[in-house]
């Protein structure tokens, strides 16, 4: 069979013509950065033919809330159902020409489980396809793993516009459960009404201007990435900002006066909201048990509606967000405009993720050549990420558009 063609778009189709599945692990990661690797994942089970078994638990940090000393422990687990709707994302899936299965279904129908994949990643979707179209044979029948738990988060390299297309709409088919779109509905609702009370620009940004992220290996430098948010924000007064990522009064009232220069001695030039400060009968963290990335699951789904996004490029969150929003939205009054912080951290991660997770439109560029100079990596006997996507090579995605989730 033709592997790189999608099939119907209709899951019992797409579940027919499977020949093997794709057991996806979880990772220790936060939430975005483990959908990058489920993303990933399920476009290469794509590639050849597969099913997806989708992971049942997911892991979140607990209680950290951005603090240096514990932003990269991710000891809670989390059922999947907790953050995606199960169903519909399934459905979702098979509109892209996936099939999802349980891992009792996929047991029962695919009985050889393969030890080790054979894949040696990363690799662009074209080498991926040339291995395809060789070796599927070696996968007929099987359940396996693109990679163990302790891969993230670089896989596959899309290296043609149908590809980033590909790409795209899987990373947009993971809708949120119901109580996360709902709440997320309400903050928005309210922030909207704030910012006509006020006749101000709505618009909604990702800080990610914490200590964590300069004390951290990132190193990044907080004075520019302000000055560079500051620079953005200046024409657009007055302004109404939605700050995502999560922040209380105070932390509001120390971002504000890191803004405040930039919009002159109006009083009312610019005026910051939270969900935490929108809605504050909610005790977010309490309410999510504990779990930070859960909580920011509600942040995610603002910035995957919200009129104009503004995303940090180094950050995992904002560029899933961005991805999304690259494909047409439903109704097509949603994310209108989305930008970037012009400011990378210091090994180059928004680089990196721009190239792996392409969200803007730009000319197709040699992503395998720069992917290679930005990572140190080595890859065994002939694999090798081709300069130039093979015209040979056929993705057809199906047209997913959008909807409220």
């Amino acid at each position: 069979p033709d592997v790189t063609a999608l099939p119907d778009s209709d899951s019992a189709t797409a579940c027919f013509r499977a020949t093997s599945a794709v057991r996806i692990p979880s990772v220790k990661k936060g939430l975005c950065n483990q959908r990058m690797r489920m993303v990933q994942d399920i476009v290469i089970a794509h590639l050849f033919g597969g099913a997806v078994i989708l992971p049942e638990t997911v892991f979140s940090r607990e209680g950290c809330n951005f603090k240096a000393e514990c932003y990269g422990q991710y000891t809670g687990m989390i059922p999947f159902a907790d953050v995606y709707d199960v169903e519909s994302t399934s459905r979702a899936l098979a509109a892209v020409g996936v099939c999802t299965m349980s891992e009792g279904a996929a047991a029962t129908r695919f009985v050889h489980p393969l030890p080790a994949s054979k894949l040696s990643l990363p690799a662009s979707v074209s080498e991926l396809q040339d291995f395809a179209e060789t070796h599927q044979k070696n996968f007929l029948g099987r359940v396996w793993s693109v990679a163990d738990s302790t891969v993230c988060c670089t896989l596959v390299v899309p290296d043609s516009e149908l590809a980033v297309r590909l790409l795209r709409q899987v990373a947009a088919a993971f809708i949120p459960a119901p109580r996360i779109v709902s709440l997320a509905t309400q903050v928005l609702e309210r922030f909207y009404t704030r910012a006509h009370e006020e006749a101000a620009t709505p618009v909604a940004i990702h800080w990610r201007g914490q200590s964590d992220m300069a004390a951290s290996s990132h190193a990044l430098n907080i004075t520019a990435y302000t000055n560079e948010v500051a620079r953005m924000l200046a024409p657009l007064k007055p302004l109404c900002l939605l700050i995502l990522g999560g922040a209380s009064a105070s932390e509001l009232a120390e971002i504000h006066a890191r803004l405040r220069p930039a919009f002159g001695h109006r009083d009312h030039a610019l005026r910051l909201y939270s969900k935490e400060t929108l809605m504050p009968g909610i005790k977010w963290s309490r309410h999510f048990g504990g779990y930070d990335d859960l909580v920011g699951m509600v942040d995610l789904e603002i910035a995957r509606k919200v009129w104009t996004f503004i995303g940090s490029p180094f950050s995992s969150f904002s560029v899933i967000a961005a991805t999304m929003r690259a494909l047409p939205c439903s109704p097509a009054s949603e994310c209108v405009d989305t930008r970037m912080v012009p400011v990378d951290v210091s090994d180059q991660l928004g680089r990196i993720f721009s190239l792996q997770f392409p969200y803007t439109d730009d000319t197709l560029r040699d992503r395998c050549k720069a992917l290679t100079r930005l990572h140190d990596w080595h890859k065994p006997g002939e694999w090798s990420c081709p300069t130039q996507p093979r015209a040979s090579h056929r993705l057809r995605p199906g047209i997913a558009r959008r909807g409220r989730g």
